[in-house]
This record gives structure tokens, sequence and C-alpha cells, in this order.
């Protein structure tokens, strides 16, 4: 029933979609298959349903807006942000609607907010500035929703606010971020000619650095990471030729990583190797945990879409997903 009434008033609201300042979207999805299950896992369908409402204004010099949603697949009746802006920069306000508080030490396995996996979404306030080169981002966990040490929130080594600093220089730039766990950040980063140099180093005092170029329609990076403990190196590499896409990847850690898309007209057609997660069945990459995934994807419009996956642990998905504007 509250689902209900909380739809019903949401399409009340689109009464007035034509109203200055408002903008109502609506996206439908049909799916049948077994991907992001358990390889074994038998077909099925799945539906989904989202309704979303934005809405702006502007007085006495400040921008004022706010947002709303309605998902059927997520049970999430409605969530939504409030914002207000001006010379000071953009304060935001949502109960678990920012992500940026996950500590940077603390990779949790599951990524597990309350029995949903893969977000970290537990911040509800959020301020971003920009003054001349410096750019300010806070955000805050307000003790609302679900919130570090609690029976239902997040793990307790979690952030409950993060501060990131930035200030570009042109061709040079240095950046700081630190959150309430003591986990800090800095890095920096110079450009000379067609080289971008970068540089980091944290609180355990793990130091990574990366060098970047571009030669003949590719783009190279070399990286060297914990180079003061067990140092890995990577290297990187991608470009595109024609309707082509492509770029592959490896470190002496073991991973290797290709992938090469095709795209023309409404058609288009990927291939990607990944073996970090094979022979797992972890929660955290449902449907990435094998080596070989194939997309084929059919663009009717920009609000309808077609879209056929597979991969070689027997996963597999057909989906058509269609968009709306009121």
């Amino acid at each position: 029933m509250k689902k209900l009434i909380l739809t019903t008033s949401a399409l009340t609201f689109m009464g007035g979609a034509a109203f200055a300042g408002m903008n109502v979207t609506g996206e439908a999805s049909v799916a049948y298959g077994n991907w992001g299950t358990a390889p074994g896992t038998a077909a099925a369908f799945s539906f989904n349903t989202k309704l979303t409402i934005a809405m702006e204004e502007m007085a006495g010099g400040l921008t004022y807006g706010a947002k709303v949603s309605i998902d059927a697949d997520a049970g999430t009746v409605s969530d939504g942000v409030i914002y207000v802006s001006g010379g000071f920069g953009k304060v935001s306000f949502g109960i678990d609607q920012f992500d940026e508080l996950k500590a940077n030490d603390f990779p949790a396995a599951t990524d597990a907010v309350n029995g949903v996996t893969k977000t970290s979404k537990y911040g509800d306030v959020k301020y971003e500035g920009t003054f001349g080169a410096v750019k300010m981002t806070l955000v805050a966990d307000a003790g609302l929703g679900d919130t570090p040490r609690t029976p239902s929130g997040v793990a307790a080594t979690e952030a409950v606010w993060d501060l990131g600093l930035k200030y570009d220089g042109g061709s040079w730039s240095l950046g700081v971020d630190a959150d309430s766990t003591n986990a800090y950040k800095v890095s920096a980063s110079v450009t000379a000619g067609n080289f971008t140099f970068g540089a980091a180093v944290d609180q355990a005092s793990s130091v990574d650095l990366s060098v970047k170029t571009a030669f003949s329609g590719i783009n190279a990076k070399l990286t060297a990471d914990d180079v003061t403990g067990s140092p890995v190196y990577g290297l990187a590499l991608d470009g595109k030729a024609g309707n082509v896409k492509w770029a592959v990847s490896g470190d002496s850690g073991g991973r290797t990583k290709a992938s090469v898309d095709y795209s023309m007209d409404a058609l288009s057609v990927g291939l990607a190797y990944d073996n970090k997660d094979a022979g797992t069945a972890g929660l955290k990459d449902r449907g990435d945990e094998a080596d070989l995934q194939l997309t084929v994807g059919y663009k009717v419009s920009d609000n309808l879409k077609f879209k056929v996956k597979a991969n070689d642990v027997s996963e597999y998905e057909v989906s058509m997903t269609a968009g709306f504007t009121f």
C-alpha cells in the first residue's frame, strides 16, 4: 500500500511536467537469462521500472533543486537529493545517497551496505566548491539511514567523513584525500610534452608511480604500484581504428585484460577477456567471474535498446530497455 500511495503521488507530479524547471523521465526493462547468478542457475525473467523526477529553480541569486526516483525492481520506493548552490559552492542532502565515504585502505570484500552489494552509498551530506584553481569535496555521514558500526549498516572500518582537495596548476596538479579512519593519500602529476608523470603516497607509505603518453593513435600507460613494498608493474594500451575500439593490459601480478568493440549504426559487438575472477563465484563480480564475455547490442533509438550477453561459464541474458521522457 505504501508503494502504491507514493507511486500515485509521483504520477500526480507528472501532471505538472510542463512547468518550468521540472523534468520527468522513465525507464523500463525486461530480461531473460541467468546472468549475475551462480553458474548453473536456471534462467528466469526479471523486470524493472524506474521513474525519475528532477526539479530546479533560481531565487535570490541561488540555484536550488531536487531529484526523486522510484525504482520498482530494487524495492526502493523513493530516494532523493535536495541541493542549493551559489558562489559558496553546492550543498546536497540525501539519506544514503553519496558514495565517496569508503575508506581508502579498507576495500570491503563484498562492498555491501545493508545487504545490498556493489554499493557504498551511505553519505548523507555533500559539499562541492571550486575556488580558482582549487576544488574541494566533503562528504559526511549524518547518522541517518545506514551508518558504520550499526547492525544493519556498514563495516566499522568505513569512514564517516571524507575530504578531497585538488589544485590544478595547468601542466601540473596536486591532490589530497583524507577521511575519518586516518587514511590519506597525497597525489601529484606533471605534464611535460607528450608525457604525463604521476605519483601518489598513502598513510601506509605505499608509493604508486605512473607515466602516460600517446603515439600513432595509441594511448599507453605504465604503472608501478607499491614500489616501497611488493611492487606490481603494469602496462595498458588502448586505441581506436574506424569502428573498432580495443584495449589490452597486464601486470606482473598475473592479471591480463583485453577487449575489442565494434560498432556501426545500430549494431555493436564486444568481446572481452579478464582472468582476474576466473573460476570464482564471489558475489562481488557475478557475471564477471568468467574469462570470456560476449555482448551484442542493437540500438533502435536512444530510448529503445536490445542486448544479448553470454560468458564461458554458461551465463547469458537477453534484454530490452525502453526509455521515456514526459
